[in-house]
């Protein structure tokens, strides 16, 4: 993958990154609001990129059971199933005082002994759901 994108679609460059739990899938943002989903081969080389889903900006992370989860512009991350299903939406917090600072999901990660905590960080913000 070329970090500087390709001639006809200049700016998107791959960003979020995430592996299925069997490794055989590869999730990755490329640019806004587009993730690509590629074959992991046995000698772990990707091949076949397809669209995965129409979002995507810089977080992914994929939990145990292969759902994938996505930052997408604003504050909300997406779920989706392996297949590509929309599965729920996840909503940050807004600020209500002023000045209000911008809340954007920016990158995730799975935490606490279980995994099941999954953490997201958002501009000046950091909130956990578990």
């Amino acid at each position: 993958m070329d970090s500087a994108g390709d001639k006809d679609h200049p700016g998107e460059f791959p960003n979020g990154i995430a592996l299925s739990p069997d490794e055989k899938h590869l999730y990755v943002t490329a640019g806004f609001r587009k993730t690509l989903r590629y074959d992991v081969l046995p000698d772990d080389t990707v091949t076949n990129p397809i669209p995965f889903l129409n979002a995507g900006n810089d977080g992914i992370k994929v939990d145990r059971n292969g759902n994938v989860y996505s930052t997408v512009q604003g504050n909300e991350i997406w779920i989706s199933s392996a297949e590509g299903k929309h599965l729920g939406t996840l909503q940050l917090p807004q600020i209500t005082r002023e000045p209000r600072p911008r809340i954007v999901a920016t990158n995730m990660a799975f935490g606490d002994a279980d995994s099941k905590t999954l953490y997201v960080t958002a501009c000046t913000h950091c909130f956990g759901s578990g």
